[in-house]
């Protein structure tokens, strides 16, 4: 089984609130078009298992697909694409379409039999870039048709709520739900001074998944913040849970700076290796040619570096003595 990439940090910030099902229903209700909304029953929506939507597109867009009721009492599908790409995209009509196909498949394949009467999908497109959204909101917007084929072609549309020109009051009357949204924005580039980072996180619910989510993020994704920085949104944002907002913020750092760490090992690992092997390759040469050598031969060896053993093993094969190869004036 193929394994899946890891979330980006947009995801693992945007999941944990529609994986609740009290807050995905609040925020559905206020992105989607009060036409479309109103069809809905008030059962909260049901997060299904969407993974397979987007498996070839996973590390540009996250993706949540949700079975809802409605009014009528019939299913249908509401797919949620989080769009996390700078730039408007203009294939998302055709992706969004791909997308509606992989989840009417799927279904087929759990349903037989009811390829002809499939459920509806409503494709809710949340686009948080710095730039407007300015791509057809549908697939035959897309098409060079003459007008006269218009009527003939079905229309398959979707629904953009440009997070980023929304007023931050306007995202959410949940101050929560609201929160999250504001944090997104924070990410592709919206202004994150002080005062809009203590908004963000008076707002979050105390000592939750949610919470920690969202101060992850902003961590990750305001470079310019220092620990004073963050002692200022703690104390001013949650002043009796200082200590924890700045240990949790401590922790992530440290976690960042580790994993650096590590990659900085792992780095001087590998070069640590090339000079080993590169050393006994010099050394094989000249014991093959002059017997084993002597240890001070050796201690010269081990005090090179890589750039330094390089042009040693040329000259091993052809210096007169073991310590003519140390001689840079001789020429093989």
């Amino acid at each position: 089984m193929a394994t899946q990439p890891p979330d980006t940090p947009h995801d693992a910030l945007f999941r944990p609130l529609l994986s609740d099902p009290g807050d995905a229903a609040v925020l559905l209700r206020e992105q989607l078009p009060t036409e479309i909304a109103g069809l809905m029953s008030d059962d909260p929506p049901r997060l299904l298992d969407g993974h397979f939507v987007d498996a070839h597109l996973r590390n540009s867009t996250g993706d949540c697909l949700f079975s809802v009721t409605l009014r009528t009492g019939r299913p249908a599908f509401l797919y949620v694409l989080l769009e996390h790409k700078s730039t408007p995209d203009p294939r998302t009509p055709l992706q969004v379409l791909g997308y509606m196909v992989r989840i009417w498949e799927r279904h087929v394949r759990e349903h037989p039999g009811d390829a002809s009467r499939l459920p509806p999908i409503l494709p809710l497109v949340l686009y948080h870039g710095q730039a407007p959204w300015r791509v057809p909101t549908s697939l035959l917007d897309s098409l060079d048709l003459d007008d006269d084929l218009h009527p003939v072609v079905r229309d398959f549309r979707y629904t953009v709520r440009d997070l980023g020109r929304m007023a931050p009051e306007s995202l959410s009357a949940a101050p929560h739900v609201r929160a999250v949204l504001m944090a997104l924005r924070i990410g592709t580039g919206d202004d994150a001074p002080l005062d809009r980072l203590v908004e963000i996180v008076a707002a979050l619910p105390d000592n939750t998944l949610l919470e920690r989510q969202v101060i992850r993020y902003i961590l990750h994704v305001v470079a310019r913040l220092t620990g004073a920085d963050w002692h200022q949104v703690a104390v001013r944002a949650k002043p009796q849970r200082e200590d924890a907002m700045v240990s949790l913020a401590a922790q992530e750092w440290m976690a960042q700076g580790r994993q650096q760490g590590l990659e900085q090992g792992l780095e001087q690992g590998l070069e640590q290796g090339r000079t080993e092997a590169m050393r006994e390759s010099v050394a094989e040469v000249l014991e093959s040619r002059f017997g084993r050598l002597p240890q001070a031969t050796r201690d010269r060896l081990s005090a090179l570096a890589l750039h330094d053993l390089r042009p040693l093993l040329a000259r091993a094969a052809t210096a007169p003595t073991p310590e003519a190869v140390f001689d840079e004036s001789f020429r093989h």
